[in-house]
């Protein structure tokens, strides 16, 4: 089905494509390794374009309590990991793959936990509603990405994870962090997109109509 974006996340998709024209995603070729995919989603909230991240239960065996993308391991039945991507996304957040258009893969990265994760950047339906699931999701957590993407809103955090004292990268968003693999695919799409970050954050804050919102 045709989806109506909104003008914003039509720019920043441009915006992106034209920012990482000829860069090759960085491929990890690490042996051990569970395959996993997870979607970058991108989604007008009728005031600019949000990234949407997932805050994971604590009951989860693995990343329990961690901000993420919606994603996870392949199955042996998804025909790539574009697929399992998607697929994911609809058994995470309830929005089906028909409702979401995929722009660019970006570089993989491994997990402390054993996973080879490969991100797929995709712009979510403005109309889209979001359906958590409460096995796996806690709540959702919503970034504007001009913030995303402005480096300055970035610190450097002392933490403990489980038993180990670690110095991190991490984002916050109100009382929400994003650390760990997760920012590892923020760093590496920034350095991919250099000084064109401040592009593609401009275009996420353009004016353009107004949607409803879609957090169900």
């Amino acid at each position: 089905m045709a989806i109506d974006f909104s003008k914003r996340q039509l720019a920043v998709s441009q915006a992106f494509c034209q920012a990482l024209e000829g860069h090759a995603p960085r491929s990890e070729e690490l042996p051990h390794t569970r395959a996993a995919a997870v979607l970058v989603p991108l989604w007008d909230d009728g005031e600019t374009v949000q990234m949407v991240f997932t805050k994971r239960t604590a009951t989860l065996d693995n990343h329990a309590g961690q901000v993420s993308f919606p994603g996870g391991m392949a199955d042996p039945d998804d025909p790539g990991l574009r697929a399992t991507a998607l697929r994911e996304t609809h058994e995470e957040v309830g929005v089906p793959p028909e409702r979401v258009e995929l722009i660019t893969r970006l570089d993989q990265v491994v997990t402390i936990t054993g996973f080879l994760v490969t991100p797929y950047l995709g712009l979510v339906d403005p109309a889209a509603r979001f359906e958590p699931n409460p096995v796996e999701v806690d709540h959702m957590v919503l970034v504007p990405l001009p913030k995303v993407l402005d480096r300055s809103n970035y610190q450097t955090v002392d933490m403990e994870w489980e038993g180990m004292q670690l110095r991190q990268i991490a984002l916050y968003q109100d009382q929400d962090m994003v650390w760990g693999a997760t920012m590892r695919m923020l760093l590496n799409m920034l350095d991919a997109l250099g000084d064109n970050a401040a592009k593609v954050a401009a275009a996420a804050g353009q004016k353009g109509v107004d949607i409803s919102k879609g957090l169900g």
